[in-house]
Parts: structure tokens; C-alpha cells; sequence
């Protein structure tokens, strides 16, 4: 009698050696990018809360003259935007171009940071349904060797036994391939609109430290 229902649990590990390891291998692959993407996911919404009267305090500050309280202030806000804005506001008195190039240059050191290693999950976005797919045409190509060396009879029941075992790690593969693909999308959308804001509060600094006296 032919048994109708294959587990998930004989899907994934049913397999020979070679399944089983490349199976094995992209679930922690699938499992370390789903911690990362928590953390760096965790990490940036931190990072893109910022102070809505961030730039208000700073020029109140400014206009009574405390240029070392409103660099304190940014201190203790530390975010990627107060961070920016610190870094000009300990550039006062220098040209205008020169703070502006320092806070770009700030702007784009805090952008490294927010984009570290997120280029592993574009990686294992392509790389995992590649392996999976290596992983079943080997499987195949050895249960086909192994055919060639049977009566027909056995060679139908093997096929039909062990077709589904190269199925595994293809299967794996576009799963950790997808998963992968759209936090590395998240990710990218948090890096992006925390680099919006960054841009906007230097811009609205160098008109504060700019507007006629």
C-alpha cells in the first residue's frame, strides 16, 4: 500500500546524507537572518525615534547665545539627526560650506553604520535558493545513477521514493532565498528614511545658522 502523506519532518530529513546537510545548513542560515533582521529591525526603529523639537530647542538655544548647552543638548538626545546637527553646531564660526561639508560627511559615517552587514541578507537572498537548487541536482543526479543500475520495476519505485527527497533542499532554499529577500527590503526602507531625516534636519540647521540676524 502506497503511503499518501509525507510529513514535514521526513520532507525535510528523509533524504540521503547530502539532503539532509544542505537542508541542515539553510535552516540555520534561515534562522541566523531572521535573528539579525529582529535586531537590526529593533536597532533601527531606535534609531529613526527623534526629538520632534529637536531643531526648535536648538535654536532657541542659539538665539540666547548657549552654543555649549544646545551641543549639550544634542548629546543627550543622541540620535543619528542630534548627531548631525552636534557636529555643526561645533563648527560655528567657520564657514558655512565647511559645516555643511562636515555634516554630510557625518551623515554618510552614520549611514555605514545603519547599512552594516545588511548586505548579508541580499547575499543569502540569491545564494540560498541557488544552494538549494545544487543541493536537489545532486540528489537527483544520484538517485538517476542509481536507477541506471536497477531492473525497471525497482527503478519506477525508487523514483517514485525518492523523488521528493530532492525536493527538500530546493524547497528550503526559495524559502530562506524569499524570507531574506524581504527583510533585506525592510531594512533597506529603515536605512533610507532614516537617511531622509538626517538630510532634512542638516538642512533645516544650515538655514537656522543662516537666516538674516
Amino acid at each position: 500500500m502506497v503511503k499518501q502523506n509525507i510529513s514535514v519532518w521526513e520532507f525535510l530529513f528523509g533524504g540521503g546524507l547530502l539532503s539532509v546537510c544542505l537542508v541542515i545548513i539553510l535552516l540555520f542560515l534561515g534562522i541566523a537572518a531572521i535573528f539579525f533582521f529582529v535586531q537590526k529591525l529593533v536597532a533601527l526603529n531606535r534609531e529613526n525615534r527623534v526629538d520632534p523639537y529637536l531643531l526648535k530647542n536648538v535654536n532657541d538655544l542659539l538665539n540666547d547665545g548657549r552654543i555649549q548647552s544646545a551641543i549639550d543638548f544634542c548629546r543627550r538626545d543622541n540620535s543619528p539627526e542630534s548627531r548631525s546637527v552636534e557636529k555643526g553646531l561645533s563648527r560655528l564660526g567657520r564657514p558655512v560650506g565647511e559645516i555643511s561639508n562636515a555634516m554630510e560627511t557625518h551623515a554618510q559615517i552614520e549611514l555605514n553604520r545603519a547599512e552594516k552587514n545588511i548586505s548579508f541578507l541580499a547575499t543569502l537572498s540569491g545564494a540560498a535558493p541557488m544552494l538549494g537548487l545544487l543541493g536537489g541536482v545532486l540528489v537527483l543526479a544520484s538517485t538517476f545513477g542509481t536507477l541506471s543500475k536497477t531492473e525497471t520495476v525497482v527503478s519506477q519505485n525508487l523514483l517514485a521514493a525518492d523523488f521528493y527527497k530532492a525536493l527538500a533542499p530546493s524547497a528550503v532554499g526559495l524559502i530562506v532565498g524569499f524570507l531574506s529577500y524581504v527583510f533585506h527590503n525592510i531594512l533597506v526602507a529603515k536605512v533610507d528614511y532614516l537617511l531622509m531625516k538626517i538630510q532634512y534636519h542638516t538642512n533645516e540647521f544650515l538655514d537656522i545658522i543662516n537666516k538674516p540676524s
